[in-house]
């Protein structure tokens, strides 16, 4: 692709969702990768025509943000190869994609450590699609009570020494965990991490109420695949559940496929969380972009059939969900605005990772991470850090979520 980011670029954009506002027929200025100002159309500073770019047909948007991905186009991150992370990137950026968290499954220390060790060696060679931002675990550290997908071998009660090893391996590329609080040392674990940096996801958790409330109040933030791996509500005990959708604190993952969630129990969380704690994910994996068939999640294999991941006895297994397809859904399926469609898929997430100044938004100062949406929101192209690094026209991979 074009090096962009070696000059100012100018953009005529018709529509621009920051998001927070939706701007018309503005110029957008890029310099060295980073936004610069914006300017309206009738701006009378001198700007020579040659240098602008039009967009007068696209929706421009802040790169969407995927924090839950463990795979794409037959590739799956516990490979720990350079070659899987560029096929996600790759993946992920054409489906709007500028940054994402790869997600590990649960699985034993040598292999979990392999993947670890191979982020670490690798991630930084990722330049041309979607940028890593560090790793999402999610496990060993879960209930086996609800332990969906993951292989209740591989689950284990919190040992310090076994996580302090896990974040050297990874060049303390570790981001985020999904933990289960109620589990031994549970709290200590979790206050450990966030002292390091780290956030924590409460998730595959049989916790109580009074159990997520005293993590919530130790700092924990977020919540992983809402609804799904997870004691479900009743109103003797709201349990976890009951203390996400009830406490503003908590940022609330989305898995909007419809197969995860029903567009009704999505509804429910969209109007007690809103834009702006719901964060859209995938929970992706190999199958991404793929025919249904059998695909590579860690060292298993599931089944997707009609887009639908499972394990041979019938539980999901994450998704061949694409974060362009979650956006279109919230909009059709739920009459969500545009804006706070993509807010939930780019601000947002950013927020909820301490990352609001430089991700997620277009505002002086922040990143150049872009995607360009046609009127029936298809990703016609994605840029990050000012340079195009997929464009529609031009792709060669066929897409499960290029259409509507």
């Amino acid at each position: 692709m074009r090096a962009l980011n070696d000059r100012d670029i100018w953009l005529r954009c018709g529509t621009l969702f920051t998001p927070f506002q939706r701007l018309r027929d503005c110029i957008l200025h890029i310099k060295e990768g980073k936004i610069y100002q914006i300017l309206s159309a009738a701006d009378p500073r001198d700007i020579p025509d040659a240098e602008i770019q039009e967009e007068l047909d696209s929706t421009v948007a802040p790169g969407f943000i995927d924090l839950h991905v463990h795979g794409a186009r037959g590739r799956d991150v516990m490979d720990g190869t350079l070659e899987s992370l560029h096929a996600m990137s790759a993946a992920l950026a054409a489906h709007g994609v500028t940054s994402f968290l790869a997600t590990t499954l649960s699985a034993s220390d040598s292999d979990t450590e392999v993947a670890l060790k191979g982020f670490a060696a690798h991630h930084a060679k990722v330049v041309d699609g979607a940028r890593p931002l560090g790793i999402h675990m999610e496990g060993p550290y879960l209930n086996p009570i609800r332990k969906g997908t993951h292989n209740a071998t591989y689950l284990k009660p919190t040992e310090p020494e076994t996580f302090r090893r896990f974040i050297e391996v990874s060049g303390n590329a570790i981001r985020k965990m999904t933990v289960a609080p109620e589990m031994d040392r549970g709290l200590k674990l979790i206050r450990e991490a966030l002292n390091r940096g780290i956030q924590i996801s409460i998730g595959h958790s049989d916790a109580s109420v009074e159990q997520a409330r005293e993590a919530v109040n130790a700092g924990v933030h977020q919540a992983t695949h809402v609804f799904n791996a997870m004691r479900p509500f009743h109103q003797r005990e709201p349990g976890i559940l009951g203390l996400v959708l009830t406490d503003n604190r908590v940022f609330a993952e989305l898995i909007a496929d419809g197969i995860h969630v029903h567009p009704v129990a999505m509804r429910l969380l969209w109007r007690v969380k809103g834009s702006d704690r719901t964060i859209l994910v995938t929970d992706g994996l190999s199958a991404v972009d793929m025919p249904d068939g059998e695909y590579p999640l860690g060292n298993k294999k599931v089944i997707v059939r009609d887009g639908a991941c499972r394990d041979p006895d019938g539980t999901l297994a994450g998704s061949t969900l694409t974060l362009d397809r979650a956006v279109r859904n919230l909009v059709e399926w739920l009459d969500v605005p545009l804006y706070e469609a993509i807010a939930s898929a780019s601000a947002t997430p950013a927020r909820s990772m301490k990352l609001d100044n430089v991700k997620g938004i277009i505002h002086p100062g922040a990143d150049a991470d872009l995607v360009f949406l046609d009127g029936d929101l298809v990703v016609q192209k994605t840029m990050v850090a000012g340079r195009i690094v997929y464009s529609r026209n031009t792709d060669q991979h066929k897409s499960r979520g290029a259409t509507v």
